[in-house]
């Protein structure tokens, strides 16, 4: 199989080379014909821009004219499938601006259904921050929530009320060993 790819490389103001989020497209005419033809790119904010880009990676086929793709990867963007909606995977890229991958990594791991326009506003609502772990939460929580007197601290029973409301919640690994605590509503 030949390969021909092309790996878009983003510079920051510095000229250094940035780890932006982007996917593999790739042509399927040229795949069904023997050829590993595609592109990385950084999916552009609209459906009609992003369609674009695709159409460019699509020009530079060995095949003919092909009309068929898929993303064939993804880098430090979700995974949405071979075959997503593009105004989904718009709405990731816009959300990706507001958010580091891995918070929206983490929501997408857990609800993975979600509007093609109100992504950015339900990661949000539901997210609440990066702790160490759970307990760091619960025990923040207690403290900020609760006015516990100092003769009766030694008896609350931190373990348990993190046990009660990690029911309302759901988490994602983060990076740094750390976790992502998400509202689970």
């Amino acid at each position: 199989m030949t390969t021909t790819t092309t790996q878009a490389i983003v510079k920051d103001d510095k000229g250094q080379e940035v780890d932006k989020p982007s996917i593999w497209v790739a042509c399927l005419s040229a795949y069904n014909s023997g050829y590993l033809h595609g592109a990385w790119i950084v999916p552009k904010s609209t459906k009609e821009e992003l369609e674009e880009q695709i159409q460019e990676v699509l020009k530079g086929s060995p095949v003919g004219d092909p009309e068929e793709w898929a993303i064939h990867d993804y880098n430090n963007f979700p995974d949405l499938g071979e075959y997503p909606d593009l105004e989904k995977v718009c709405e990731v890229a816009r959300t990706l601006e507001d958010f580091e991958p891995s918070i929206v990594h983490g929501y997408l791991e857990n609800f993975t259904d979600f509007e093609a326009d109100n992504l950015k506003e339900s990661i949000e609502e539901a997210f609440v921050g990066t702790f160490d772990n759970f307990r760091e939460y619960a025990d923040q929580t207690a403290d900020e929530t609760m006015e516990i007197p100092d003769h009766i601290a030694s008896y609350f029973d931190y373990e348990g009320f993190a046990r009660d409301l990690e029911m309302d919640y759901w988490t994602a690994d983060a990076p740094g060993y750390q976790t992502h605590i998400f509202r689970n509503y």
